[in-house]
């Protein structure tokens, strides 16, 4: 298999398939019957390309199993599916945390995501990475009902505020690790 978008990252082109390689894909004559969609390597949403593979915290995968024991398989960038309401905590979807896939309407928990965005600041030494990475946890635990994910977003909130105010990042990673994010999120 090849991707239809012709994008030579798209997983299918590096052997690093995360949903086309998977036995049993829903078939989509949906999106998928588009000549330059690649469910591998396009949002769902916007139609851009997506960056893949297993350290991918920016975009969200649907590996529900539907009915007919197959995976959905569809992906959209974080921000997307924020942007769309169709992530984090949106309570006329009853949604805490979670995406709800546009192709399925299966859900997602979102907390690994949480997890990896702050886990990413370890990593990360550009000030604007940082914050992207934070306002997207932040956005996606905005309004959370979980007691450890409100305890975790007002660190995240309080993290987002040294950054603004100019703090290092190693400073900013601390303060979150001070207090293991998924113990907390659990």
């Amino acid at each position: 298999m090849h991707c239809k978008a012709q994008n030579p990252n798209c997983g299918l082109e590096t052997g690093e398939s995360m949903a086309l390689g998977v036995m049993g894909v829903m078939p989509c004559n949906v999106c998928c019957s588009e000549p330059q969609f690649c469910r591998e390597c396009l949002c769902i949403l916007c139609g851009k390309t997506m960056k893949c593979g297993h350290n991918s915290f920016t975009s969200v995968r649907c590996f529900a199993r539907l009915s007919g024991g197959e995976f959905c398989a569809h992906g959209a960038h974080l921000t997307c599916a924020l942007d769309c309401k169709m992530a984090g905590v949106i309570k006329a979807l009853g949604l805490d945390m979670e995406y709800i896939c546009r192709r399925c309407d299966q859900r997602t928990d979102l907390r690994e995501h949480v997890i990896r965005l702050l886990e990413s600041l370890r990593y990360v030494h550009c000030r604007y990475s940082a914050e992207t990475n934070l306002t997207t946890a932040f956005q996606i635990m905005q309004g959370t009902e979980a007691d450890g994910a409100r305890q975790l977003l007002q660190l995240v909130e309080s993290a987002l505020q040294m950054v603004h105010n100019g703090a290092k990042i190693h400073d900013v990673y601390a303060l979150l690790h001070g207090r293991d994010p998924e113990v907390v999120l659990d």
